[in-house]
């Protein structure tokens, strides 16, 4: 009895009071996409913790129900466009899938339509008032995140507020590599843009190392342009000096969506923090319409097809053949789509304009997993198990791909470009009618979830 006192008295010695943190956030400030989803979720998994989360957007912004779960406080910016709807609509899709991947570089780090925006419209929107930014730097946050791809903004605001730092990276590894001094092994790590998994042969390694030396070409030099142009502007207002490292690499902590599970094995650096799962919550109800259209399938099942938040259309030739090949199908099909609706639908397909992805990846009837293999989309396949059949459209969906069809083998990849009724129709029985896919994937999913802790308490 004594030594039990003499322990409790011992554990009172060495208790100290734990207080939450007063943390900000910035979520990447252009379009709706998966981007802003996951740093709400980051917002509700701190808030939980305890923490004081103050989230830092654009008058534009919509508060959604994770972040009103949140209970963050929302600061806003006034924000001059007032349309940042970014809908992949009939001529966008085809005008993207119809791009080789030099075009796309071309087309993502040139002065066009995001650097055009950013530097006349986002920077003078951001810092116009800044009796706000004096009252955000007198919060003295213990803490700010932000978006990796807000690397110019990032820089600023990492400056002038003087706090700690954590990157957040979506797409997992991304462009950053170089910024964030990892080291990047062509011979086994292919580019973001690739289609290679960590198993290339000479000439694709070759086609590896020429894309990573042109990639530095294009990236490192818009990187620097558009925060020394950002400078310029408004390094006075902000007492900020010109000559500041415009890399951002001194960040104290980057989460990458990603893990030695999901991702092939590469070196990183310490501050480095891989983060799986940011969707490990357990999976809502799902809405009445939904449950009740998939008993509708008995035992057959059904299946998720979605390109994500933003393709809204497809070309009348396309729709026709995915809406004639689904009408053959014992499965039903929930089709998340907002164009018009095709001639040929039938009976056993939904379509909506909405669809709760991770819940409906989670039921037990789900079948296969139709996806473009955002890398939101893809983590959440593997977190929950569903065989694929891909179909990427640009930029890093064929990275993801990769890893879903040929590294973890739980599905086929197919062309969107070329798609006919006979190639989907070969995709569809190829999966739905070999059981291997769904045992691997299946394994890819145990392997992803056995971490000594998970994604929320991580972060």
């Amino acid at each position: 009895k004594m030594r039990g006192i003499l322990l409790i008295l011992l554990i009172c010695q060495v208790l100290e009071a734990v207080h939450g943190g007063k943390v900000m956030i910035q979520p990447f400030p252009m379009y709706k996409t998966s981007r802003i989803t996951a740093m709400e979720q980051i917002a509700l998994i701190l808030s939980k913790a305890g923490h004081n989360v103050t989230y830092f957007v654009h008058t534009e912004y919509t508060s959604s129900e994770i972040l009103q779960a949140a209970n963050a406080t929302i600061t806003k910016y006034d924000y001059p466009v007032k349309d940042l709807t970014y809908n992949l609509g009939e001529g966008s899709i085809q005008d993207l899938i119809s791009k080789t991947i030099l075009d796309e570089m071309d087309m993502i780090f040139n002065r066009g339509h995001y650097y055009d925006i950013y530097i006349n419209y986002s920077l003078p929107a951001y810092f116009s008032d800044m009796n706000q930014w004096k009252r955000l730097k007198a919060e003295n946050f213990d803490l700010i995140i932000f978006d990796s791809m807000d690397f110019a903004l990032g820089r600023l605001m990492k400056e002038y507020l003087d706090r700690p730092t954590i990157l957040w990276s979506n797409a997992g590894y991304e462009l950053h590599y170089d910024n964030w001094l990892m080291p990047f092994p062509v011979s086994h790590i292919p580019n973001v843009f690739m289609p290679y998994s960590d198993q290339m042969t000479f000439k694709e390694r070759a086609m590896n190392t020429f894309y990573y030396v042109l990639l530095q070409y294009h990236y490192i030099p818009y990187w620097r342009d558009m925060t020394d142009e950002s400078l310029a502007k408004v390094a006075d207002k902000l007492g900020l000096s010109r000559d500041i490292n415009p890399v951002l690499n001194d960040a104290d902590l980057i989460f990458i969506q990603s893990n030695s599970a999901y991702f092939y094995p590469r070196p990183t650096m310490p501050n480095v923090i891989p983060v799986l799962g940011l969707k490990d919550r357990e999976h809502k109800p799902i809405e009445q319409k939904y449950l009740d259209f998939i008993d509708g399938a008995n035992d057959a099942g059904f299946i998720l097809f979605t390109f994500g938040s933003m393709p809204k259309g497809m070309d009348e030739k396309r729709r026709e053949i995915f809406a004639t090949v689904f009408a053959r199908l014992k499965q039903r099909i929930l089709w998340r789509y907002g164009g018009p609706q095709p001639i040929s639908l039938g009976n056993n397909t939904m379509l909506s304009p909405w669809l709760p992805q991770n819940d409906l990846l989670g039921h037990p009837k789900l079948k296969l997993f139709i996806t473009h293999c955002g890398a939101s989309g893809a983590a959440e396949a593997v977190y929950n198990g569903a065989p694929v059949i891909a179909f990427p459209l640009f930029y890093d969906q064929r990275h993801h791909c990769a890893i879903l069809t040929q590294h973890h083998k739980m599905g086929v990849t197919s062309s969107f470009a070329g798609i006919t009724e006979e190639t989907l129709s070969a995709a569809l029985d190829e999966v739905l009618g070999n059981p291997q896919y769904k045992k691997n994937a299946l394994k890819a999913q145990e392997l992803a979830r056995d971490q000594p802790i998970n994604a929320s308490y991580t972060i």
